[in-house]
């Protein structure tokens, strides 16, 4: 342990930095992550959401098969857009854990098709390595996405 001098010249003792894990965020920079998430999000900013994936991300919409990348991100992103005319997300519950953030979302989307608002909720698990998203599954009733 270092010792330090405080402004009345007495010296303190430092706490030595707690050791992490190389493939897992400390805790307080997966609180942060989760967060970033929930910002990105809420204000709709999709380069800022791609700036928090690894490059060689899965990601898992409920009941479809796994992409893997960032270009298949991009894609997802973009069938959303052909899709979803508005969107106004909220967190309703955020827990972390070690590498991995659980977000309870409700949001109300409105089709571009028909102008139809949908009252919307999901869960969000994304899993972390270097305060990178590496992995992430969604959960929702998948009828709510039909026109």
């Amino acid at each position: 342990m270092q010792r330090t001098e405080t402004k009345t010249g007495r010296r303190k003792k430092e706490k030595s930095p707690r050791a992490t894990s190389r493939t897992s965020p400390r805790p307080d920079s997966i609180q942060e992550l989760a967060q970033r998430i929930v910002d990105v999000t809420v204000g709709r900013d999709e380069e800022g959401a791609l700036e928090l994936y690894a490059e060689n991300v899965e990601s898992t919409e409920a009941g479809a098969a796994a992409t893997t990348g960032i270009g298949a991100i991009r894609e997802k992103f973009a069938a959303w857009h052909e899709s979803i005319g508005d969107a106004t997300w909220r967190p309703i519950h955020i827990s972390t854990d070690r590498n991995t953030i659980m977000i309870e979302w409700a949001a109300r989307i409105t089709f571009i098709a028909t102008g139809r608002p949908v009252d919307f909720r999901e869960v969000a698990v994304h899993e972390t390595e270097n305060g990178k998203i590496v992995r992430e599954r969604f959960y929702y009733d998948r009828a709510l996405l039909t026109p």
